[in-house]
C-alpha cells in the first residue's frame, strides 16, 4: 500500500509539472500571437479548441517520452549492462545513480561506471551517457541502445590488457558509436606503478561505410598533442594508421596485416621533413623492426620486456635535443625509463652532431636495468687530438633535475695541435698524456662539477685548489669562451710544477 502511494505521488508530481509547463507555454503563445492589439483587450480571438488539441498532443508526447523514468531501476540496470556487453562486447558495471534524461534526446546516464576487460577492472568513468532509440518505450524489454559516451574516464592499462583498444575497434558494430571524452590513460607496471600517463581529449570508435571500422583520437603525451586515425578492414585483415604531431613535426602513416599467428606491416615515418620506412613483424610476444636503410633496427621481447636496438644516426642536432623543453628531456624527467620492469640495451652510433662539430663518430650504449639508466662504452674524439672515454656513467633524476655522474678519461693523441687549437701560451705548455677525473654534470643548468682530478695518474694540492675554484663558479661549460679560459687556467696552474 505504501509503495502504491509513493508511485501515485510520483505520477501526480510529474503530471503537475507537465501541466504547469504547458500552461505557461500557451499563455505566452496566446499573449504574443492570438490577441489583436488594435482591438479592445477584452475581446479575445483565440480559438480555445485549437489550444485543447495542441495541449493533448503535447501531453501525450511528453508522457510517452517520460515512460523510461518509471522503469524498475534494478531490472533496467541489468538490461543496459547486458545490452552493452552483447552489442559492444564491453563489460560495464553501472553506478547506483542511474537516471533518465529527456533532452536533447532520450538517454540514461550513470556516475562511477566500472569498465572491465577479461574480468579485470581497467577503468572508472565519472559519467556514462547511454543514448536510446525512441520508437518503442512502453517497456524496458523493448529498450534499444543507440550510442555510448563516456566522460572523465581514468584508464589503468598494463601490458596484459593494452589490447582492449584494438579489440573494441574490432568489435564495434554497424550503426554503433563508442566515445571517450576528457579522459586519462595511466600505463602501469605489474606493481601498479605508473610508467606514464596520457590525456585523452577524445577517443571515438565508429562503424564506417564499406565495412570499415574507425578509431579517431586526440591525446597528449608529455604535454605534446598527438592525433591518431586508425581504420580496420576486417574482411581484408588490414589496419591503416595515421599519426601526426605538429610540435614534434612528426607524421606517421602505414598499414598492418594481421592473422591468427602474426602481425606485420610497414610505416612511413616523417620527422623534421625526413622520411624513414619502417618494417616490422610481431609474433609470439616478439617484435622485430628495421628501417629501409638499416640504420635503425631492433628487437623487443614483450614477456619479460627487453628492448634491444641499434641506431646509426647522422646527423643529430645536439642543441635541439638538449633544450629543456625537448621531447627527450621531457621523457627523461618523467622517469618513464626508470621503471623496474623496463630493461633494454640501446646501441648508438652517431656520425655527426649538428652544433657540436668538434666531436667525431660518437659511440655509446644505454643500459636500462631495474629502474637505472647507465651509459657504457662511450667513446668519441675531440678534433682528432683527444680521445674521450666515459666510464661508470649514470643518468640521475633528482627533484625534476637531470644529472649525469661518472668518470672521464682524456687521452691526448696530439697535444701540440691541442695547444694550437686553444691558443695556449708557449710558457704554459706542459706535455701530458692523460687526464682523469670524476664529474657531476647538471644538465638543466649546463654546468659541471669535478672531483679527483689526476694528470698522468698523479694529483696535488694545486689541482685540488683549481677544482674548488672551478666548481664554485658554476659556469656554463659549453660556452666557448668559458671552455677556452678554463683550459688556459688549467695549463697555467700545472705548468708551475
Amino acid at each position: 500500500m505504501q509503495k502504491k502511494n509513493i508511485f501515485q505521488k510520483k505520477i501526480n508530481k510529474l503530471v503537475l509539472s507537465i501541466t504547469n509547463t504547458i500552461e505557461s507555454f500557451f499563455n505566452f503563445f496566446r499573449e504574443k500571437f492570438f490577441y489583436k492589439k488594435n482591438i479592445s483587450k477584452s475581446i479575445k480571438t483565440i480559438d480555445k479548441r485549437i489550444f485543447l488539441v495542441l495541449a493533448i498532443i503535447c501531453i501525450t508526447f511528453i508522457s510517452y517520452f517520460s515512460i523510461p523514468a518509471f522503469y524498475d531501476k534494478n531490472k533496467l540496470r541489468a538490461e543496459i549492462e547486458n545490452q552493452i556487453f552483447s552489442q559492444y562486447n564491453l563489460e560495464v558495471k553501472l553506478g547506483s545513480s542511474l537516471k533518465y534524461g529527456l533532452l536533447p534526446k532520450p538517454h540514461f546516464y550513470s556516475e562511477n561506471t566500472i569498465i572491465s576487460y577479461n574480468s579485470y577492472e581497467i577503468a572508472k568513468s565519472n559519467n556514462l551517457k547511454v543514448s536510446i532509440f525512441s520508437n518503442n518505450l512502453f517497456s524496458f524489454s523493448n529498450l534499444k541502445i543507440k550510442n555510448l559516451r563516456f566522460r572523465k574516464t581514468d584508464f589503468k592499462i598494463d601490458s596484459t590488457n593494452i589490447k582492449f583498444f584494438t579489440d573494441q575497434l574490432k568489435n564495434i558494430k554497424n550503426k554503433k558509436r563508442l566515445s571517450f571524452l576528457n579522459s586519462k590513460l595511466f600505463f602501469i607496471d605489474q606493481n601498479d606503478n605508473v610508467i606514464f600517463f596520457s590525456d585523452i581529449k577524445n577517443l571515438n570508435f565508429s562503424f564506417e561505410e564499406n565495412s570499415l571500422k574507425k578509431l579517431e583520437s586526440k591525446i597528449k603525451i608529455f604535454n605534446i598533442p598527438i592525433n591518431i586515425i586508425s581504420e580496420l578492414d576486417k574482411e581484408n585483415k588490414k589496419i591503416i594508421t595515421k599519426i601526426n604531431s605538429h610540435p614534434l613535426r612528426l607524421g606517421l602513416e602505414g598499414y598492418s596485416n594481421f592473422d591468427n599467428e602474426k602481425f606485420d606491416g610497414q610505416l612511413d615515418l616523417t620527422i623534421i621533413n625526413k622520411n624513414k620506412k619502417i618494417s616490422y613483424i610481431f609474433k609470439d610476444n616478439f617484435l622485430q623492426f628495421n628501417t629501409n636503410d638499416k640504420k635503425i633496427k631492433g628487437k623487443i621481447n614483450i614477456k619479460p620486456f627487453f628492448l634491444s636496438t641499434e641506431l646509426n644516426l647522422s646527423p643529430i642536432d645536439f642543441k635541439n635535443i638538449s633544450k629543456n623543453d625537448s621531447i627527450l628531456i621531457n621523457i627523461l624527467k618523467s622517469e618513464i625509463l626508470n621503471n623496474n620492469n623496463l630493461n633494454g640495451k640501446l646501441t648508438f652510433n652517431i656520425k655527426d652532431m649538428v652544433g657540436v662539430n668538434f666531436f667525431e663518430k660518437t659511440k655509446f650504449i644505454i643500459l636500462l636495468e631495474e629502474g637505472n639508466i647507465f651509459i657504457e662504452d662511450f667513446k668519441t674524439t675531440f678534433n682528432n687530438f683527444i680521445r674521450i672515454d666515459l666510464d661508470d656513467t649514470q643518468l640521475i633524476v633528482d627533484n625534476n633535475k637531470l644529472n649525469l655522474a661518472g668518470y672521464v678519461a682524456l687521452d691526448f693523441l696530439d697535444v701540440k695541435k691541442f695547444f694550437e687549437h686553444f691558443q695556449i701560451s708557449i710558457k704554459d705548455r706542459k706535455y701530458i698524456k692523460k687526464v682523469n677525473f670524476g664529474f657531476l654534470f647538471h644538465l638543466d643548468e649546463k654546468f659541471i662539477e669535478i672531483e679527483n682530478l689526476k694528470i698522468d695518474g698523479n694529483t696535488n694540492q694545486k689541482l685540488n685548489d683549481l677544482i674548488k675554484d672551478f666548481n664554485s663558479k658554476k659556469e656554463i661549460i659549453f660556452n666557448k669562451i668559458v671552455l677556452r679560459n678554463s683550459v688556459k687556467d688549467f695549463f697555467k696552474i700545472i705548468s708551475m710544477d
